[in-house]
């Protein structure tokens, strides 16, 4: 039976502070938590709740089971899943981009559902890593894990200032705008370097714009229409970064 102590401290790590302070995030998601179990990566489990009849293997990790009422207390999801990992937060030093590999830098994105959606489009377009600006929404945000749909578990994210990072880079740097940019249908796209991605209602800082050369825009067919949002204008731009690449072969369905 779980102590009100620890119900206290897992529902605790929903709140910014507190994840900071113990230095532990959350997973919940029975898919999720066996990718966890079964893939080496940077993130330790520090303690496994699984529900009664779980199908999920503990092997590897000691489990603690909990009825379904349990998981209802220590879950943030209106219908809970049946699992749910604490993690510790990896101290992991940033990776500068390497020749050969596409990379997304971030520049001021707020929103926790619109970073989650864009780490799972790095992780579907095979882009090696996300650079986030320091004042990005938190990584470990519980809207922003769900988000990623297990893509935090493969696609490493670095935070870091992103003006020195673009004036030491020698791969091609491009960014999405509104306005001044030059169609993305019709520019040549290399096959590496870093795509610089704006804030939801500001874009990119003029700042930052100062150190990416081709500026794209994604054109629109209908007058008076809503500018993209950001995750739906990364999708577009993470496909046409690719296009001249050829996908991995079709997987037959089991």
């Amino acid at each position: 039976m779980l102590s009100k102590a620890q119900i206290q401290h897992i529902k605790s790590l929903e709140n910014k502070k507190f994840r900071q302070e113990y230095g532990e995030f959350i997973i919940e998601g029975q898919k999720m938590v066996m990718e966890l179990i079964g893939t080496p990566g940077p993130f330790r489990i520090k303690k496994l709740y699984l529900e009664e009849g779980s199908p999920i293997p503990a092997v590897a990790h000691e489990a603690e089971y909990l009825t379904a009422k349990e998981m209802e207390r220590i879950s943030s999801q209106s219908t809970p899943s049946g699992a749910l990992a604490v993690l510790e937060i990896p101290k992991v030093p940033v990776a500068l981009p390497q020749k050969g590999h596409l990379y997304l830098a971030l520049d001021g994105v707020r929103d926790p559902g619109n970073f989650g959606t864009i780490l799972r489009l790095a992780d579907w377009f095979d882009i090696a890593a996300v650079y986030a600006s320091p004042d990005c929404v938190e990584l470990y945000n519980p809207k922003t894990v769900q988000s990623t749909m297990g893509a935090i578990l493969r696609v490493p994210v670095h935070y870091t200032p992103l003006v020195p990072l673009l004036e030491g880079c020698s791969l091609p740097v491009t960014g999405s705008v509104l306005l001044g940019g030059t169609d993305i249908n019709n520019t040549p796209l290399p096959c590496e370097g870093i795509i610089v991605l704006g804030n939801e209602s500001q874009g990119i800082s003029r700042e930052l714009l100062q150190h990416i050369p081709v500026r794209l825009y994604i054109p629109s067919y209908r007058r008076g229409s809503e500018s993209l949002n950001v995750a739906t204008a990364a999708a577009i731009i993470c496909a046409a970064f690719r296009r001249n690449q050829p996908p991995l072969p079709m997987q037959p369905d089991i």
